[in-house]
């Protein structure tokens, strides 16, 4: 579809109006469902909810604004209401942080989460895994989220940030507010939870910072960004704070939201849990076709140039544009029977990660916590179901798309860890 160019941006709003909820109390299929009515019939829309931003559906547009970076767009704000949801001092570091600071930025985290070093924690990795699998083997059913995917990535965040073990619950209790809200809450009460649990976090920070600053350095992820130099300077207290409220929602969030939508989707098809697992070369090329068809994050980009073209419609200077990555994991276009999980799809980058300057900086860590996730649970349950008992799962959108209350019942197995 190709739309005029030169209008007035009022002219385009009206012409282009479709209103989007990035937090409609929907299912996940349901979201893309009404995003794939809109690629379409709109695939450029404009959305009043809010203070309005524009919807991007296909891949090409969500690939093209990411490469923008810098280029005609900024990242700031990552949310698609353009106010400030996980209550940052300024912007969250380095996601909404751009140009020659956010690369400063990535000179000293892209080493931290290299492939070579992030390989190092594979026995790590495998422990923890056990570990959380022997808390709950023996009982035959569990809370998914709660006993495992919500633990196990968080457990190894908080190892490599160097933060307490002990504190992973509470941290997990903010990040699911500071995305999401709490389950059917109305806007002001996701307001007002999102500002306690802000309260919270500042309060243990603001105890933290000064204990970590003073502390000995090690080869953990605070240690490496107390030191950094940005501009000739180490961060204040602020900025500290800003890197580490990303470090926490990116880090304890994405991988858990995968691993639970694709837990509910194995108990519903185990045909497919035995096909990821038929030989040794078919478990990594089925978690990339997982992580396209369970793409959490939902991006958002602000215009900078005098104008950048979508869908021939020049959106001005100020403009804020929102690309749901799950819509362009959907596209069809490059994805045939996109909304099935098709292990032998033909190859096709998929936009789970992002891409461009901003891709994330996470993207090898979060491959081997599924790889082992999904090996050592599959050597110690082979075969699990939904928990007809137990509450059914419910799904969520927000910042990053997700599932709670994943019941699973399987056969008890014994413990490997004393």
């Amino acid at each position: 579809m190709s739309t005029p160019a030169g209008e007035p941006i009022q002219d385009n709003r009206e012409r282009l109006r479709r209103d989007y909820d990035p937090y409609a109390g929907v299912p996940i299929q349901t979201q893309l469902d009404g995003l794939a009515r809109r690629r379409a019939e709109l695939p450029l829309s404009w959305s009043g909810r809010g203070n309005g931003c524009w919807v991007l559906t296909e891949y090409d547009d969500v690939s093209e604004l990411l490469r923008l970076n810098n280029r005609g767009v900024v990242s700031f704000p990552n949310e698609p209401d353009g106010t400030n949801a996980v209550g940052t001092r300024k912007a969250m570091i380095p996601i909404e942080i751009d140009g020659s600071e956010h690369r400063q930025y990535r000179r000293y985290l892209d080493p931290q989460f290299a492939p070579r070093k992030v390989g190092l924690l594979e026995d790590h990795l495998r422990e923890q895994a056990n570990r959380f699998i022997d808390d709950f083997i023996e009982d035959g059913r569990c809370d998914f989220v709660d006993r495992f995917a919500l633990p196990f990535p968080g457990a190894t965040v908080l190892a490599i940030m160097g933060w307490p073990l002990e504190d992973l619950e509470k941290m997990n209790r903010w990040t699911s507010i500071l995305l999401h809200g709490v389950s059917g809450g109305s806007l002001e009460e996701n307001a007002a939870a999102r500002g306690q649990a802000h309260v919270e976090f500042s309060a243990y920070m603001l105890e933290k910072i000064p204990q970590w600053r003073a502390a000995p350095r090690t080869d953990d992820v605070t240690s490496v960004m107390l030191d950094a130099e940005i501009d000739g300077r180490r961060m204040d207290d602020n900025e500290l704070f800003d890197f580490f409220v990303l470090m926490m929602t990116a880090g304890l969030d994405t991988v858990q939201s995968v691993l639970s939508q694709t837990a509910v989707y194995f108990a519903r098809h185990p045909e497919q849990w035995d096909r990821m697992f038929e030989g040794p070369q078919t478990l990594e090329p089925a978690i990339e076709e997982l992580l396209r068809w369970a793409t959490p994050p939902v991006p958002t980009r602000t215009v900078t140039d005098d104008a950048v073209r979508f869908q021939g419609v020049d959106i001005p200077r100020g403009e804020r544009i929102h690309a749901p990555l799950a819509a362009a994991n959907r596209d069809p276009k490059y994805f045939s029977d996109p909304d099935e999980v098709v292990f032998d799809r033909p190859p096709k980058p998929h936009l789970a990660f992002g891409v461009g300057p901003h891709r994330c900086v996470g993207l090898h860590l979060a491959r081997l916590e599924l790889k082992i996730a999904y090996a050592e649970l599959r050597r110690r349950i082979p075969r699990f179901e939904l928990d007809a008992h137990a509450p059914a799962p419910t799904e969520h959108l927000g910042l990053a798309w997700g599932i709670e209350d994943v019941h699973l019942r399987f056969a008890p197995g014994p413990r490997e860890q004393s």
